[in-house]
């Protein structure tokens, strides 16, 4: 595929959503865009959608809602072979009569390759693509029936009682209309172009059994698996088969590569290798990758970005720095990092934070400005979508079943979030209140002025040690650096920096410093 921009990213996605005719929504409006040579993995637990964002950028599901763009060019309607990119399976998908050499060749011998078709004098030929030209005026046509087809359902809904679906309907209207007009747009310019510039003739052939060879060996060199080109994939070991999945990825030079929990099915020191190779392999190839992993581990080792779900929602995008030191809610706090942050509810007021047992720490520099600032941000995002409700519950009518139960739904909505406003003004005023607080595990250190902690269990891991401790009325986890033998002593006397401490919302779970 070639760009048809320039300074664009590699792979963009926008508002990409997924539902199943079953109405099972399992993205929600994801939007992210990936840079040439950027390495992202999107974490999550089973069924966040991670694997599913995967499949609709290879062409593998269908895209509800939303714009794909792969290289500037829309890639919506593409099918997965005019993508350009290769994807890793999680069981390998090898086909097992096959040796390594015609696993990796096998889909060379299936593509075909574009190259220029040239002169007596070795020039490209030139001409005016009017058959391409046509092409792109029938797209044209059908993408503007497509925009009457939307004005007409779009002038029957106004018609129509106000209603949540109303408004989602309109909604998915306005950006199905977007997109279809961008897309009608570029097929006028291209046809225009078409018709004005004489374009290089293109003629397709299959690759040469000696560039097959060549492409292969190659491969196979860089993955470290000349030896084995003759075998089986049942006559290799685990980490040889995944070597071998990831060269026919390899060998055809994509502009993206998407991999979806490749290391899953080998043992734990084969995974630590494996993920430096891929790493490594990235980087020498210098094409995008997108990696699907339900590891937290994984992911901080292997990414430049990361992109943590949740339920098909975005919970955070960014650097594993960046979601360690600063997670945008508990889930990501306590899903990134091993052991999990530490969750301790306490209490404040403007003498300090106070702990279970009583005693307390000094308020962060500027706590109260900074917690006043998010509540009331909180409280204006509660009364616009209270509004939106209210809307709603005055427009569903009827007797019907269906339509009390949506009442009793929608009175439910505005109860919860009416509740939820009060709760935020008042947090935004308050001189004391709930707060949930964050420590890492790798937060706490030994010091002779620290707390002495009573040690509940110790897990010795060489010169580290996991410890479970008794901290101002919580039990918490420390891992800690230890030349002693911790598991005989009784207690520990620990201390952590207060500029490392992380403090969150009871409420909306977001954090808040």
């Amino acid at each position: 595929m070639r760009a048809i921009m320039k300074n664009v990213p590699a792979i963009s996605l926008t508002s990409v959503s997924k539902v199943y005719p079953s109405g099972v929504e399992a993205v929600h409006s994801f939007s992210l865009d990936v840079e040439e040579g950027e390495f992202i993995v999107l974490v999550g637990p089973s069924g966040c959608g991670k694997s599913t964002t995967l499949r609709m950028i290879a062409g593998l599901e269908d895209i509800t809602s939303g714009e794909l763009y792969i290289n500037g060019t829309y890639a919506n309607a593409l099918s997965p072979k005019e993508r350009d990119v290769a994807m890793v399976f999680q069981s390998y998908a090898l086909y097992p009569e096959m040796s390594v050499f015609n696993n990796l060749a096998f889909g060379l011998r299936m593509r075909k390759v574009s190259e220029p078709v040239l002169d007596e004098e070795g020039k490209p030929v030139l001409r005016i693509d009017e058959k391409r030209a046509a092409k792109a005026l029938r797209k044209a046509s059908l993408l503007e029936k497509d925009l009457e087809r939307i004005a007409r359902r779009r002038a029957k809904l106004n018609g129509q009682a106000a209603s949540e679906r109303k408004d989602k309907e309109l909604a998915s209207l306005d950006l199905l209309e977007s997109v279809i007009a961008k897309e009608k747009a570029r097929a006028e310019k291209e046809r225009e172009r078409l018709l004005t510039e004489p374009m290089p003739v293109y003629k397709k052939r299959r690759y040469s059994k000696e560039e097959i060879l060549e492409k292969v060996t190659s491969a196979a060199k860089v993955l470290e698996i000349e030896d084995y080109l003759n075998r089986k994939p049942r006559e290799l070991s685990g980490g040889q088969r995944q070597r071998v999945a990831l060269g026919r990825a390899l060998v055809r030079k994509p502009t993206l590569f998407l991999m979806d929990e490749p290391l899953s099915n080998l043992d734990a020191k084969l995974r630590v290798s494996m993920r430096s190779e891929i790493v490594a392999l990235q980087r020498r190839v210098g094409a995008a990758a997108i990696y699907v992993t339900h590891d937290q581990t994984e992911a901080m080792t292997m990414a430049d970005r990361i992109v943590v779900m949740k339920d098909g929602y975005v919970q955070q995008i960014g650097t594993p720095e960046e979601i360690y030191a600063y997670p945008a809610n508990l889930f990501v706090a306590t899903f990134i990092g091993s052991p999990a942050m530490n969750i301790l509810d306490v209490t404040y007021s403007k003498d300090g934070i106070f702990f279970k047992d009583g005693t307390s720490f000094p308020l962060p520099s500027g706590f109260m400005k900074v917690k006043k600032a998010f509540y009331e941000r909180k409280k204006e995002e509660c009364e616009e979508s209270l509004k939106k409700e209210k809307v709603y519950l005055e427009a569903a009518q009827g007797d019907s079943r269906k339509a009390k139960a949506e009442r009793i739904r929608l009175e439910k909505r505005v109860e919860e979030l009416s509740e939820k406003a009060s709760s935020f003004a008042k947090a935004a005023e308050a001189a004391e209140g709930s707060l949930r607080l964050g420590i890492r595990p790798e937060d706490f250190e030994i010091s002779a002025r620290g707390l002495h902690c009573p040690l509940e269990a110790v897990e010795p891991l060489g010169k580290e040690f996991i410890l479970h401790v008794g901290f101002h009325g919580y039990s918490v986890v420390a891992r800690l650096m230890s030349k002693s033998n911790l598991a005989m002593e009784k207690s520990v006397a620990l201390s952590c920096e207060k500029d490392s401490i992380r403090l969150f919302d009871p409420i909306s779970e977001e954090i808040i410093r």
